[in-house]
């Protein structure tokens, strides 16, 4: 087993029992032994469980961006964008509290920790730029909107994101469809209304 095979052995195991116990009951202990290495193998390659927590959030912020890619393809914003465009790139963002709510349990508990201790802080802001930008990058490329609009429709969009995935998970009789369809229509909207000012 190479070094690389070892450490995402650490980093999946990791996500499995910080999903199930928390960061504060998650011990290296318990990492080890699912992972099937040493637990002085996880103080190897990650000196603090700081460092393996920022680790298994860079890794799945990046996987989770990246799962966008498909349905972008063939999108052209010369075509325009219609509401069914938009709702067809919300369902992976709205579908990933139903079928991974474990994903936004962690990425909640990392905005507290982040809030709570210096060590986590920065872990925490790199998650927010990383999943802020390629939303940004996303719109930018779908809609054709000037870079500083992106940017600032990005950081809305990402807090509405979460908010609605708190409001599902904390409480599943929340009508999450009809939260989302309304967002479709106002994204709909809003990008029509920019349209039309630019024409004129």
């Amino acid at each position: 087993m190479t070094d690389a095979d070892k450490k995402d052995r650490i980093i999946s195991a990791a996500y499995k029992v910080l999903s199930e116990k928390g960061y504060d009951k998650a011990s290296t202990k318990e990492i080890a032994s699912t992972a099937g290495v040493a637990q002085g193998l996880i103080n190897y390659y990650f000196p603090s469980k700081d460092l393996l927590f920022a680790e298994v959030f860079r890794q799945e912020t990046q996987r989770y961006c990246n799962s966008f890619y498909p349905l972008l393809e063939g999108y052209n914003n010369s075509n325009g964008i219609s509401n069914v465009t938009i709702a067809n790139i919300l369902e992976l963002p709205k579908s990933k509290a139903i079928q991974d709510p474990d994903w936004f349990r962690l990425r909640f508990e990392l905005f507290a920790i982040g809030l709570r201790k210096e060590s986590a802080l920065e872990t925490l802001r790199e998650m927010l730029a990383a999943e802020r930008n390629y939303i940004s990058n996303t719109i930018e490329s779908i809609s054709g909107l000037p870079r500083e609009q992106s940017d600032t429709i990005a950081s809305i969009l990402y807090s509405v994101i979460e908010g609605l995935g708190l409001q599902k998970i904390a409480d599943p009789s929340f009508n999450y469809d009809e939260a989302y369809n309304t967002l479709t229509v106002m994204l709909g909207a809003y990008y029509e209304a920019l349209n039309k000012k630019n024409e004129s």
